[in-house]
């Protein structure tokens, strides 16, 4: 089976404020968006926002995989952005850095896990 166009879904309980941390935080746009379920366009992978009702028992998961590589020529504006960098855009929109590990024999990268305003986890990896 070939499968294509992967996603990832965060559970959300107000929609529009996590549409506006990851379109502030990633400077992305959605490619669709409803009061229920919103997406937003990361080129190859879609990161997808469902929303929970105040019913739901299901709560957002703090490490969820979803890690995004930051700095070096490829950044949006051509600066060297930095994990203390992204920190700052990342808290000012509600998040929370949870954990940040510098390169070690076994990783050979800094890791900065974080939560977004809703309190799904996610990650940002920087070479050094």
């Amino acid at each position: 089976m070939k499968v294509r166009h992967p996603m990832f879904i965060h559970y959300v309980r107000d929609m529009a404020r996590a549409r506006h941390f990851y379109k502030t935080v990633f400077d992305v746009q959605s490619s669709f968006e409803s009061p229920g379920w919103s997406t937003l366009d990361f080129g190859v992978v879609e990161l997808a926002l469902h929303i929970l009702s105040p019913e739901d028992v299901e709560a957002p998961i703090p490490h969820a995989g979803v890690n995004f590589e930051i700095g070096g020529s490829f950044a949006i504006d051509g600066s060297k952005d930095s994990i203390e960098d992204m920190q700052g855009v990342i808290e000012s929109c509600g998040g929370q850095l949870r954990e940040l590990r510098e390169p070690d024999n076994f990783v050979p990268v800094r890791v900065a896990s974080f939560v977004d305003c809703e309190g799904n986890g996610f990650e940002l990896r920087q070479a050094v």
